[in-house]
């Protein structure tokens, strides 16, 4: 599955709303390598649409402590075993009367040791550390929807080096990972003197087993580097973007211009070569809901712009092998979106069904329009389907909007 996070949570939930706006931390981090600890605190302002019945529910990782939870309008907070993902706690907020009509700035205060042994793939060690939502490390709105950006400092010597999305600066012993791309949750990596390969913007970080891996990556990441930015770069270039691979358990997943790649997941270089540009291809692809029945553009138009890479680079051969993948995954499944069931698709539509349906798309439109409609939803904060199929109707006609509305309800 690409651009993850915990395969366990997408499970579980169903119909979350996004919060109109991302909401912002600012997050203070410092770790004991000994016993794989680490510290936080971290400050949120709590969007009033994430207020039900006087309350908000953050996900923390169940192993932690929180010693504080403070907030002009707070009235207490609890943890309690998450039942929506039982390896998780929830820190419930809850606000006083005056604390329901307005956002409400809290501070969390928390500490606690990540499991190295783990298959989540997260770990601190005296020489390197790996955070994802995983291991559920950072507080994250248990909607498993609400966009967040913001900055984590990191307290660490100077002979380490940080990597995470966004922008990485260094203040004394501090570093600072500012993200301004909407996520919902927070990711990075660091280590003592890495191994790393820098290539004209693009840089892969990788242990001391991957370092022929690496050079593939290395190669086949500068190229979609490349050709994502010139194709779909001019109004927002990717100044650059980072790889980080890592023999290591757990999934791989991209978080903007940051991708963590563990090398178990990487096969064939045609297959590693897609997930690079498909990853890639995210920095332009809008965010919306992890949960709404929207996210197959976020997902299909990524793999089908990923797809048509391989198919310029190794021909055309390797683009069938591709779409034989999708069909097969897209077995059993009827449709990618109706307007009147308002649930996320399964990864089977997201990277089967969905690229197939723009695959006839094209054919329908001409390479042409098909062209100006992806560059189109690349450019534009598209968000919707809706958007897409009126976007449709002006390149073509309504008739041509009917038909690609009715072949993605599967009628």
């Amino acid at each position: 599955m690409k651009h993850r996070v915990s395969a366990l949570a997408f499970c579980l939930f169903s119909g979350a709303a996004m919060a109109s706006e991302p909401v912002e931390y600012q997050t203070k981090l410092a770790f004991s390598p000994d016993n794989s600890a680490l510290t936080a605190v971290t400050a949120f302002e709590i969007p009033v649409e994430q207020i039900t019945n006087g309350a908000v529910a953050l996900f923390l990782n169940q192993k932690f402590s929180v010693t504080s939870v403070t907030g002009e309008n707070i009235r207490s907070f609890d943890i309690e075993q998450s039942k929506k993902v039982p390896v998780w706690s929830e820190v419930i907020i809850k606000f006083s009367e005056a604390g329901n009509s307005k956002p409400q700035s809290v501070r969390i205060e928390y500490a606690g040791s990540i499991d190295n042994e783990a298959q989540h793939g997260n770990f601190i060690t005296a020489n390197d550390l790996h955070l994802s939502i995983d291991s559920a490390w950072h507080p994250v709105f248990s909607d498993f929807s609400t966009p967040i950006t913001g900055t984590v400092s990191v307290e660490l010597g100077d002979d380490w080096q940080v990597f995470g999305p966004g922008t990485v600066t260094r203040s004394e012993r501090s570093y600072q990972i500012s993200s301004e791309h909407p996520t919902i949750d927070v990711s990075l990596y660091a280590e003592k003197q890495p191994a790393r390969l820098d290539k004209e913007g693009f840089t892969v970080v990788h242990d001391g087993s991957n370092a022929e891996m690496a050079e593939l990556v290395s190669r086949t990441g500068l190229q979609c580097f490349k050709q994502m930015n010139q194709r779909f770069g001019k109004l927002a270039p990717l100044e650059s973007a980072q790889t980080v691979l890592l023999k290591r358990a757990g999934p791989s997943f991209a978080r903007g211009n940051y991708i963590s790649l563990s090398i178990q997941n990487l096969g064939a270089d045609v297959h590693t070569h897609q997930y690079l540009c498909h990853e890639l291809a995210h920095n332009w692809t809008s965010y919306t809901s992890a949960m709404s029945h929207d996210y197959w553009l976020v997902e299909s138009f990524a793999e089908y712009i990923s797809a048509q890479e391989i198919e310029r680079v190794y021909g055309e051969q390797a683009f069938n092998n591709i779409v034989k993948g999708w069909q097969s995954r897209a077995k059993g499944e009827t449709f990618v979106w109706r307007s009147d069931i308002d649930r996320r698709a399964s990864h089977k539509v997201n990277y089967g069904l969905g690229p197939i349906a723009l695959m006839k798309l094209q054919d329908k439109l001409g390479e042409t329009d098909f062209n100006e409609l992806v560059d189109w939803y690349m450019a534009n904060d598209v968000t919707e389907t809706e958007a897409l199929l009126t976007k449709i109707a002006s390149l073509a006609n309504a008739d041509t909007e009917r038909w690609f509305r009715d072949l993605l309800a599967g009628s």
